[in-house]
């Protein structure tokens, strides 16, 4: 495996046959299961309720969120009305921390917004992390983007327009660990990857790739994933970590449903703070901060070359 792409098909789903013969597999492993999250008759009306939807169908299908998805539940704005289902994802579920963590990268890019500067973003998706920044004050900057997907790409290129910054963006569609740069950026912002992989050598690998493509001095903004605790209701004695995560226990049961039992997601790799330290470290970078949330979750890296 020389790449990580988290999703198979295009952003729409349009087959409702295949979604239909994908939603019978699901229920035929979910009556074969030894113990659910829920009880049967509600999970499968969950499965039923996920097929009601675009981004449902898209979880169905691909076990995980491509650019635009992803771009879609920070965004939080839908064009028209969503089912009660989705309304629930956008909502209710951990997605919204993962789009507060999303703000809070905005923020830390925003120091780097200056004259001259090149920030690079991969992967790209849409790119709502950089074009989403003001630019206002700077007339010299260089904007990249960088995804396996074409289709994200393509994404990224629209956005760029709708923006008035197609000037002074670049894309490119390129292997995260084959970037093939040599010290040409100024700030590196990497939301999300790494937890499709779960190869420590792969994850150094991939850091290594971002500290040849920085200048000496250069930042990497970098998410991750922490190990969650047991569920409260089988480990009692941890039900007190579960309040970081600020979520009432019928929320955590149904997000574990979903992502767990029903859509199986193939983008929970869960690293330790010591262990990304670790990694980066052997790549080259030193670790100047690391930033949770306020409850002490979902935090961000900041390692400079």
């Amino acid at each position: 495996m020389t790449s990580t792409i988290s999703h198979h098909t295009g952003t729409r789903i349009a087959d409702d046959a295949r979604t239909k013969e994908i939603a019978a597999e699901i229920e035929q492993r979910l009556r074969r299961a030894d113990q659910l999250v829920l009880p049967l008759d509600e999970t499968l009306d969950i499965l039923d309720q996920l097929q009601q939807f675009e981004l449902g169908r898209f979880l169905l299908h691909n076990r995980g969120l491509n650019g635009y998805w992803t771009s879609y539940i920070f965004r939080n704005t839908p064009a028209g009305p969503t089912t009660p289902m989705e309304h629930w994802l956008l909502n209710n579920s951990l997605l919204c921390q993962a789009r507060e963590r999303f703000h809070r990268f905005k923020e830390e890019i925003a120091g780097s917004v200056t004259e001259g500067a090149t920030l690079a973003s991969v992967p790209c998706g849409v790119m709502d992390d950089l074009l989403q920044q003001d630019y206002r004050g700077v007339e010299k900057f260089r904007l990249v983007g960088i995804d396996i997907d074409e289709e994200s790409i393509g994404y990224a290129r629209q956005n760029a327009a709708e923006h008035g910054l197609s000037e002074h963006t670049a894309f490119e569609v390129r292997d995260a660990w084959k970037l093939g740069v040599d010290g040409e950026f100024d700030l590196i912002v990497s939301n999300g990857l790494n937890m499709y992989e779960s190869d420590p050598q792969r994850l150094t690998d991939l850091y290594r790739s971002f500290h040849q493509a920085l200048r000496p001095g250069g930042r990497l903004l970098l998410s991750f994933l922490t190990p969650p605790p047991p569920p409260p209701w089988v480990a009692p004695e941890h039900a007190a970590a579960w309040e970081k995560y600020d979520i009432p226990e019928a929320d955590l049961r149904r997000e574990l449903s979903i992502m767990g039992d029903i859509v199986q997601v193939t983008y929970l790799n869960f690293s330790s703070e010591d262990e990304v330290r670790g990694q980066l470290e052997a790549a080259g970078f030193t670790v100047h901060a690391v930033r949770y949330n306020d409850h002490g979750v979902l935090p961000i890296i900041t390692a400079v070359k």
